[in-house]
């Protein structure tokens, strides 16, 4: 209630002040305003008019007088102008005397400019004469009316003066008093406000000491007959409830955790006996369970005549068995690249003519007696698939490229998908300086590893450009197998 009547109080002290400007201060400033420039309007024309009197006819400079009359009347014009001529700013009698002043004007701006035309054609005797007998009356005329307009404006401008500021003072009482009411509710609120500020304040301390654990601290203060004190009423019958509840809750926990005890103990025992049944199970669901489900699977596709499906799942076999099987070190390229093909025939089944797969073989060396690493490419073709072909909209292609030369293999895997950012390249060529198999990345990190593994000589390389794609070059000695006995057979 007190603040709505601070707001209201307020607003009609501002109100006041906003239409005591528009009414007394504004007509005020534009009546002084216009007594000056109607005087300033007199004193310029006086000046136009000594120039003229102070003029020779017969042999005068024509040329500076003309410049010097021409000028002076257009500053007088600019004077005239800016007199007020609005009925609500001015009276009625202010206003016909404006009036006949612009209209006499507009006929001495003519006799002006008649005269300034005779001079400079050299009738100076007829220039002279148009002078004196229509020039000097039409001046005459126009000071006399602007001298009564300056009285008239000085004159009425002292009756509104007085009424103004008899307004005014009625304004100011109201003001007054609005002020006066104003700090007296201000007072008033600002003491609410410390009161309930106070009380809100220790009931704060009480709940961080509530907090704490400590309930047995004084009650707060809940004498006030307000929302307060009603505040406070509810506050200090939540801590005796809460007090209540916490002496409950620690008898209870008291018992549970007695009856825990004792069947923690007996859960510890089924437990480790359920933990020993579960591992004999996992170790029964082997990769020989696993395979052969695979080609259940094979063979119901087979019969339900599903090429497609049958393709994907023999070359899901082939993946599982390689992966699964006890590879040695060194494994025939001809095999890797078996598992490779299985695995971009899996992308390509999936995606359709979105993806598409090529490989490229030297002619001049034959891929059965070349031993790598196993799954030393199989990563790489699976980064491009899924890198950088995924996300790209349209159609794109993954190339795997064998090349040999000077006692090197080099693997070539290149796509023209969506690319790597410059900042994110950099990244990934610092990550393979010093790879490890955590984080982002792990494919390209255990390539790296193993490379570094395998001989001085290995390296791994990768360029990328955004929205033209990637390519990883693996360089590593190219190793034959000179013993029939190591050369392995493929598998499908």
């Amino acid at each position: 209630m007190f603040l709505g009547a601070f707001l209201i109080s307020l607003v009609l002290q501002v109100s006041l002040e906003y239409y005591q400007s528009i009414a007394i201060f504004t007509p005020l400033t534009e009546r002084t305003g216009n007594i000056q420039v109607i005087s300033q309007f007199l004193n310029h024309f006086k000046g136009t008019m000594k120039i003229y009197e102070e003029y020779r006819w017969e042999y005068g400079d024509v040329a500076s007088f003309v410049r010097q009359a021409r000028e002076r009347q257009l500053q007088d014009s600019a004077y005239l102008s800016r007199i007020q001529t609005k009925l609500p700013v001015i009276g009625k009698d202010q206003y016909l005397l404006a009036s006949a002043i612009k209209d006499t004007f507009r006929s001495y701006t003519d006799i002006h400019e008649q005269i300034c035309s005779l001079l400079i054609e050299g009738e100076n005797s007829e220039a002279a004469t148009l002078y004196y007998e229509k020039f000097t009356p039409c001046a005459s005329y126009l000071s006399t009316y602007t001298q009564q307009l300056l009285v008239q404006a000085i004159t009425d401008n002292q009756h509104s003066y007085t009424k103004l500021m008899a307004l005014n003072g009625r304004f100011t009482l109201l003001q007054n008093i609005f002020l006066g009411l104003v700090v007296a509710l201000g007072t008033v609120l600002v003491s609410s406000l410390l009161g309930m500020i106070r009380s809100v304040q220790e009931m704060s301390r009480r709940s961080i000491e509530i907090g704490d654990g400590l309930f047995d601290t004084p009650d707060v203060d809940a004498s006030h007959n307000d929302e307060i004190g009603d505040l406070a009423k509810a506050f200090n019958s939540m801590k005796h409830s809460m007090k209540r509840q916490v002496g409950l809750l620690e008898e209870k926990n008291q018992m549970e955790s007695e009856l825990y005890q004792k069947e923690n103990e007996a859960l510890g025992l089924q437990n480790l006996l359920e933990a020993q049944k579960l591992q004999v199970f996992r170790s029964q669901v082997n990769p020989h369970f696993l395979f052969n489900t695979l080609n259940v699977l094979m063979y119901n596709a087979q019969e339900e005549h599903a090429p497609v499906t049958e393709r994907m799942l023999r070359s899901l076999s082939q993946i599982y068995r390689y992966a699964t099987g006890n590879n040695k070190a060194q494994v025939p390229l001809s095999r890797e690249l078996n598992i490779v093909k299985a695995y971009a025939s899996l992308c390509e089944a999936r995606f359709g003519d979105k993806m598409k797969f090529t490989l490229h073989l030297p002619s001049d060396t034959d891929v059965t007696e070349v031993l790598v690493p196993s799954f030393i490419i199989q990563p790489l073709v699976e980064n491009a698939f899924k890198h950088g072909l995924t996300p790209k909209e349209d159609a794109g292609s993954v190339v795997v490229d064998i090349k040999t030369h000077e006692g090197m293999l080099f693997i070539i895997v290149s796509d023209d998908g969506v690319g790597i950012c410059p900042q994110t390249l950099g990244a990934v060529r610092e990550k393979l300086k010093n790879p490890t198999a955590d984080g982002e990345h792990i494919g390209l990190s255990n390539v790296a590893s193993r490379l570094a593994l395998l001989s001085r000589k290995s390296s791994i390389t990768i360029d990328s450009q955004q929205a033209k794609g990637t390519t990883v070059e693996l360089r590593l000695p190219l190793i034959v197998a000179s013993d029939p006995m190591h050369k392995e057979g493929d598998e499908e």
